[in-house]
């Protein structure tokens, strides 16, 4: 090798360890970040509490904290590849490729399944994208070797964690009440600091016949979101495989009053609502019934 040549090739060499150990200073960052929304999360707090990430979660089969604990690991071990190929140990070189051309098909899809497919952003996960595209992107702009592979493979387990389907509502429900001869199956999405819930669970304490699921909201926002409706109760009615979507107590209580004269008569204009972020629709004095079970 001429002089010239070998002189190049130092110093190519010198500029990658460095890059490398760029690349292992913001993996151990998001490996931090990660790792700190899995402490917090043992004690029921989170770094993101936005609406948005309440709803991203639903769509994936996995929750928030199990996620970051995979993105904490992923920071980690490309962290410590990172570091050790800053220190000349070039053995680790593949792994790293291979490991961050997975994080960058991955995080690909995330990123447009919440823009595309939910019509969401979460926070959280931007951030974390953040850390990921900086640190794994870095990486591949200099070794290019393996990622084509590595990206198939990340590709592959995003679209698998994150289906666009729904749990069913029945499953996510949390109380039955089952009694008489229902001709119809309901289930009743509602929040517990929700007056107009209560007001129509009162109300149903009352029917003969009946066959209610209750599920949270927590639970259901998924299906909300895919929806539109922005507050609840809300009220999925099943008669013969026939279904119908009906929000508000006003709605709510209009149908039941009137069930029995025809399968899904005509209603008035939606009321009696509890939606995020604003006050419930206030309730008249003769509407204050006592509840007999509570949520």
């Amino acid at each position: 090798m001429k002089l010239q040549e070998r002189m190049l090739y130092h110093r190519r060499v010198h500029i990658d360890r460095k890059i490398f150990l760029l690349v292992a200073l913001v993996s151990f960052g998001g490996a931090i970040f990660c790792g700190t929304e899995v402490v917090l999360s043992f004690t029921g707090r989170t770094l993101c509490q936005t609406e948005t990430c309440r709803l991203v979660e639903t769509f994936s089969l996995l929750s928030r904290p199990v996620l970051s604990g995979f993105a904490a690991f992923y920071f980690l071990l490309q962290g410590l590849g990172a570091f050790y190929l800053w220190r000349g140990k070039t053995s680790f070189l593949r792994p790293v490729i291979l490991v961050a051309a997975m994080a960058i098909g991955a995080e690909s899809i995330l990123f447009l399944r919440q823009f595309v497919d939910y019509h969401l952003h979460c926070p959280f996960c931007l951030i974390v994208a953040a850390f990921t595209t900086v640190s794994a992107g870095i990486i591949l702009l200099v070794c290019k070797r393996l990622a084509v592979f590595g990206a198939i493979i990340g590709v592959a387990a995003a679209m698998i964690l994150t289906p666009i389907s729904l749990q069913s509502l029945s499953q996510a429900s949390t109380k039955h009440i089952h009694r008489g001869s229902p001709t119809e199956k309901w289930i009743l999405i509602y929040a517990p600091d929700c007056p107009h819930c209560h007001k129509v669970l009162s109300f149903c304490q009352n029917l003969k016949d009946i066959d209610l699921k209750l599920c949270p909201k927590d639970k259901a926002l998924a299906f909300l979101q895919l929806m539109g409706i922005k507050g609840v109760p809300v009220l999925i009615v099943n008669r013969d495989g026939e279904k119908k979507v009906l929000v508000g107590s006003g709605l709510i209580l209009s149908y039941l009053k009137r069930q029995e004269k025809e399968a899904f008569p005509s209603l008035l204009a939606p009321s009696g609502i509890c939606e995020e972020n604003r006050k419930c629709e206030p309730l008249n004095e003769k509407d204050l019934l006592p509840l007999t079970t509570p949520f």
